[in-house]
């Protein structure tokens, strides 16, 4: 890409792409620091992020090259998806445009549930793996703190965390529309992670009638379980719960099917007709998508989370206003601070020339110097340093001004001209894509 530090946002998320691509694009926890040593040392990435959430697989990228091309590259190859596909369902933003965006992650309004509490610690989460990979360098790491800033603010001064919002009570709540008394239910819940363990505390204050909880670690499975009331399933008791309970919530980080379709249609047999009701909140998903095909089997995949939390969303437009106010406010300090980033070389490209210059001056007058005492030599050196250093002060502040001006980029493209500085001093800039 063009200039130094320059940032490019590529990914997709629930918006443009259903919950069948975004599985293959998702990136667990456990292969992120293989991905961002990757995206480092075989892609020519200078700089990584990798976001995966259940909504939203991103790369944010800053290094030399074409970062886009670099990013197409790396999930086609990585994750298997096709170029077709994610031209489909990929977006790709830059600079100012991508800073926004993982503005308006962090702050919650991007996300499927508006206000969603769990994403910032996701973006944290994404910071530390790339920090600890080595991949995450000055323009990320600015990038997310800032992001992570005014995600905090926006909790902290605007109503849009109000509330328990997020898709582990919008998986509730869609149980609650099922039924219209969840007190009577009794529901089976395999996944103990963060997700699981929100599920299951929200499924106890709705009083279910019986909760059994199930996990691939069947002490994971006792430990929430008895914070939440509920009972342990062993996981080779789950076939034996699907036959009773009247909801099953899938929310583990599985790479492949929890419930497979031989599994549902053996529970179906024995329930005799009875209706399941099945959540899968798994990405990538936990329940065969084939258990549509059965009868009295009622799948909801968390696509179908968006109808239950759109009713929430004209409660949110008001403090969606006041968020993008912060978001607006920090934009514009961080893009600041990017530009001023940005003229580094070109700052050491003037200073360097004009020692370059004290030294071809001081080189010419060497003869006549040589009549001179060490200290006086010393002396005139040191008053062509301070002739030089106060000459540049005022180009040098007026740098620093114009990489903020609207025009920045072609006035200091005249001030390379006007110091005739030449290309090569400016090819140190183009570092970063």
């Amino acid at each position: 890409m063009g200039h130094a530090g320059r940032i490019l946002a590529f990914g997709l998320n629930h918006r443009t792409a259903p919950v069948e691509v975004r599985e293959r694009a998702a990136f667990p926890a456990e292969v992120q620091p293989t991905a961002l040593a990757s995206l480092v040392r075989e892609y020519g990435a200078g700089e990584a992020v990798v976001l995966s959430t259940c909504n939203r697989a991103e790369l944010y990228l800053v290094g030399s090259g074409d970062g886009l091309t670099t990013a197409r590259r790396f999930l086609t190859g990585a994750r298997g998806l096709d170029p077709t596909t994610l031209d489909a369902h990929c977006y790709a933003l830059q600079d100012s445009e991508a800073a926004a965006h993982l503005f308006r992650v962090a702050c919650g309004i991007d996300s499927l549930v508006i206000g969603e509490s769990q994403v910032l610690q996701q973006v944290r989460t994404a910071l530390q793996q790339a920090q600890r990979a080595g991949a995450a360098g000055a323009v990320l790491n600015e990038l997310f703190q800032r992001a992570l800033h005014v995600g905090k603010r926006a909790r902290a001064e605007t109503d849009i965390g109000r509330g328990r919002l997020s898709v582990a009570t919008a998986a509730v709540e869609l149980a609650g529309q099922i039924f219209s008394d969840l007190s009577a239910c009794t529901a089976l819940l395999l996944g103990t992670g963060e997700m699981g363990t929100l599920i299951a505390q929200y499924l106890r204050e709705a009083q279910l009638q019986r909760l059994w909880v199930a996990s691939r670690t069947h002490s994971h499975a006792q430990e929430l379980a008895a914070r939440v009331q509920g009972e342990a399933c062993a996981p080779a008791a789950v076939g034996q719960r699907l036959a009773e309970v009247d909801i099953a919530i899938c929310a583990t980080a599985a790479p492949g099917f929890v419930l497979e379709l031989a599994a549902l249609e053996q529970a179906m047999r024995v329930r005799r007709g009875r209706p399941l009701f099945l959540i899968d909140i798994g990405v990538p998903r936990n329940v065969d998508p084939a258990a549509r095909t059965l009868d009295n089997v009622f799948l909801f995949d968390i696509d179908a989370l968006a109808q239950v939390v759109a009713t929430h969303r004209a409660e949110r437009d008001r403090a969606i206003q006041h968020v993008e106010q912060l978001i607006d406010a920090e934009l514009e300090e961080f893009m600041h601070w990017l530009n001023a980033l940005q003229t580094g070389p070109l700052l050491r490209a003037l200073q360097s020339r004009a020692e370059q210059l004290r030294q071809i001056e001081l080189e010419r007058w060497r003869g006549k110097l040589e009549q001179l005492t060490p200290d006086q030599r010393q002396l005139v050196a040191s008053i062509l340093r301070s002739y030089a250093n106060k000459l540049l002060h005022a180009p040098l502040v007026q740098i620093r001004e114009l990489a903020n001006a609207p025009d920045g980029q072609a006035r200091l493209a005249t001030v390379r001209r006007l110091f005739d500085l030449s290309d090569d001093d400016r090819g140190s800039q183009e570092s970063c894509t």
